[in-house]
């Protein structure tokens, strides 16, 4: 097989120039803008690859211009001046019934064999995992058992996707919850505050932010009372740091209003809290349930540029992890807790001692 690479200033320049030397059964194999570095004198540069079966004759060269030329091939000008329709309409022709050629071949060419993806490849697929991060993973494992399979890919996300250590030991924890609206943010810190308080033997303080959200200080407060824990409202950010040193306590849990991303002055009101509360953690809480795309976005737009730790929320709700394992590859923000549910204080795992990366590499029902 002959491979070669044809430029011009047009793409439709380039395809002529591949036409004329190859003829008309050439290949096409990509396309795209010239990488010379003599192109930078001009605007801009195409390039095509192009392949054919036979031998090319050793007299061929691609016109450079307009020629009259004896060859048995018709003549084709790379910019045509001439004003006769007839001539015209003979190119337009010539070159759409190239390109209709081409794109057989490269649906061809581009077309996957079957029976040649690796096997996980497939499964990954099914659990909805982004192809380009199915294909990515799936190179790296070899051939066996799918067993054995599995457990290579287990050991490869651990590798990738970092799991932060739960919020324990001795060290004073402020903690700042941030997130999109209906995340749970609320009941994950009910839950946090039973675990570190009841289970631990911590002292927790709660601090709401969230004074826009009907009877949202209303549902943490009751939290309170049940846990009996001291719940305080701050109206503005900038009363959060009087609410610390007022109520000394080992774990300071710190909500703040849902935000949607089509709300600039609440994501701001949000990081304007973890910076006068001076937090030492900052939870974003994601719900499993979202899209990979919208996963990402909202994660992205409400940490903006702070570091943060995830916890993922609603997982039991999650029909497929594939969503969920292509945004965390794509974000690369470690995991530190997983919600499994409405049940306070049960439904919270951290995500190192949890199911989390062998549900996202096997999917089913979450296990909690």
């Amino acid at each position: 097989m002959i491979v070669k690479r044809f430029t011009g200033q047009t793409v439709e320049e380039a395809l002529i120039r591949a036409k004329w030397e190859l003829g008309d059964e050439a290949v096409l194999l990509s396309s795209g803008p010239a990488k010379d570095r003599w192109w930078k004198f001009w605007e801009r540069g195409y390039q095509v690859l192009a392949a054919t079966d036979y031998p090319l004759p050793s007299s061929t060269t691609a016109p450079d211009r307009v020629r009259d030329t004896e060859s048995s091939r018709p003549e084709i000008a790379v910019t045509s001046t001439s004003s006769e329709p007839e001539i015209r309409d003979e190119r337009l022709e010539e070159i759409m019934a190239l390109l209709t050629q081409m794109d057989k071949k490269i649906s061809q060419v581009s077309t996957p064999r079957k029976g040649k993806e690796h096997p996980l490849f497939t499964h990954l697929l099914s659990l909805e995992v982004d192809e380009k991060w199915a294909r990515e993973l799936t190179g790296f494992l070899p051939k066996g058992e799918k067993d054995a399979q599995l457990s290579k890919l287990l050991e490869i996300l651990k590798e990738r996707i970092v799991l932060a250590p739960p919020l324990t030991g001795d060290t004073p924890h402020i903690v700042v919850f941030i997130g999109p609206t209906g995340a749970g943010k609320t009941t994950t810190i009910a839950k946090l505050a039973s675990k570190l308080g009841l289970e631990e033997g911590k002292s927790v303080l709660l601090i709401t932010t969230d004074t826009f959200r009907v009877a949202a200080s209303e549902q943490l407060q009751t939290f309170g009372s049940i846990l009996d824990v001291p719940v305080v409202i701050a109206k503005r950010p900038q009363d959060v740091p009087k609410f610390i040193q007022d109520y000394p306590a080992d774990v300071v849990l710190i909500d703040t209003p849902g935000n949607s991303i089509s709300e600039p002055m609440g994501i701001r009101s949000g990081l304007s809290v973890v910076k006068h509360a001076k937090a030492t953690e900052v939870l974003l809480c994601m719900p499993a349930t979202y899209s990979r795309s919208l996963f990402v976005d909202t994660a992205k737009k409400l940490s903006q540029d702070i570091p943060v730790s995830l916890c993922l929320t609603k997982v039991d709700e999650a029909l497929v992890p594939g969503p969920i394992l292509s945004a965390l590859l794509e974000l690369k923000k470690p995991v530190m807790y997983v919600t499994t549910g409405q049940q306070v204080p049960h439904d919270i795992e951290s995500a190192e001692e949890g199911q989390l990366m062998s549900w996202l590499v096997k999917g089913g029902a979450y296990h909690g």
